[in-house]
């Protein structure tokens, strides 16, 4: 490996940059120098650029170092075989060249050759065991071929090797979620924000598995420090505003969904927030809560979740006559059934607007359709829907 080639293994992109381009400056050919020169060409996507670089470095006499730059440049414009042969062709010449084996292998799994793209792979990763990239696309290649135990191990193995390794966190953690070892996963991820403080990302998925355990306290903390991170970021602002109201912190969402809104920055989530701390005040604020229901629907078009809160809003808000919310309410649910026709939430609901006003076909026919999805029995939105289909049968 050459003195450029070095740098850019060690990451000193800069300073190689730099280098070939002193070098270029006394000799335009200078082949390590183009080569280099293409490979950060490549990383920016000027592919044009990178083929005139690599054109020139090729005229000096072809080697591996061009060989590889010629199969990522295929492999970047999506032709596969082309990629495949040029990284084979480097291979017969540098049998132990691990780059070629790992970018052979990743074309063997986009063409789904699975087992080929392993024993690539696994000699890629043989070759240069330092190498953490090498290794954790081996432990995802194995887990997506079903070889689980397999692919926990060494994304492990990559932790080891670079505890600052944040994709490996994430799937590792993802893939013991999968196994239904959420404590598991959720230590994984403790342990990366150890290494790399909030991490954003980790962060975020800290969160999501902290509610599925039921752990609000420590939910609250991941989504408070994630939001402190992106203070103008709507998502994670609306995700501690749930959490918050989860809490009972109702000042404090209301707050939070307030100086989101000065800011410019809204969402259908924030406004979901902002509508349930209105329904939340006493006397509830129910028109405060309609309107921002409706501002959530059209910052989301295709979102369902505003629609079918407001639809849900509608049919418990007292009114008089008892019925006098009834055909609104069902003209916002079809509408959430119109941006989300395979979700149960929005078709139950619409079912129970339906009979409430006394169009039983109408509910009967909808309350099937939930039932005819995959819903789990012990679900209580599966137990509503036999209720109201139980119910239904006896009118």
């Amino acid at each position: 490996m050459n003195s450029l080639e070095t740098l850019l293994a060690q990451g000193q992109v800069a300073q190689a940059k730099a280098e070939a381009e002193k070098l270029l400056a006394k000799n335009p050919n200078h082949r390590d120098a183009l080569v280099v020169m293409a490979k950060l060409a490549l990383v920016e996507n000027k592919l044009p650029q990178a083929e005139g670089l690599l054109a020139k470095a090729e005229a000096q006499g072809a080697t591996g170092e061009t060989g590889l730059v010629r199969a990522n440049i295929a492999a970047q414009k999506g032709q596969l075989d082309a990629a495949l042969k040029a990284y084979q062709g480097v291979l017969a010449v540098e049998p132990d060249r691990a780059e070629a084996h790992f970018g052979k292998g990743m074309m063997l799994i986009k063409q789904d050759k699975a087992p080929q793209a392993l024993e690539a792979l696994s000699q890629a990763a043989k070759l240069a065991p330092q190498n953490p990239v090498f290794r954790y696309r081996l432990g995802q290649v194995q887990l997506e071929a079903g070889k689980t135990d397999a692919g926990l191990a060494t994304l492990r193995e990559v932790l080891t090797l670079a505890p600052r390794f944040v994709p490996a966190y994430l799937s590792l953690s993802h893939a013991l979620s999968s196994q239904e070892k959420l404590v598991e996963a959720r230590k994984v991820l403790e342990q990366g924000l150890k290494a790399v403080p909030n991490q954003s990302r980790m962060l975020a998925s800290v969160t999501v598995l902290s509610m599925a355990l039921r752990d609000l306290r420590t939910s609250y903390q991941a989504a408070s420090a994630l939001a402190a991170q992106r203070p103008k970021d709507a998502d994670a602002q609306a995700n501690l505003a749930q959490l918050m109201l989860a809490r009972g912190q109702i000042e404090q969402a209301r707050h939070l969904c307030q100086t989101m809104a000065s800011l410019g920055v809204a969402s259908e989530s924030l406004k979901m927030a902002e509508a349930t701390c209105f329904e939340a005040q006493e006397p509830p604020a129910y028109d405060k809560a309609i309107t921002a229901y409706e501002q959530g629907m059209g910052l989301a078009p295709d979102g369902w979740r505003a629609a079918n809160n407001l639809g849900q809003l509608l049919l418990r808000i007292p009114a008089e006559p008892a019925n006098a919310n009834l055909p609104r309410a069902v003209t916002v649910l079809e509408e959430a059934v119109r941006r989300a026709p395979d979700r149960p939430e929005p078709l139950l609901n619409l079912a129970l607007a339906q009979a409430r006003l006394g169009q039983e076909a109408k509910a009967k026919e909808l309350v099937q359709k939930v039932l005819a999805m995959p819903l789990a029995e012990d679900t209580d939105l599966h137990e509503e829907a036999v209720r109201l289909s139980q119910a239904l049968a006896k009118a």
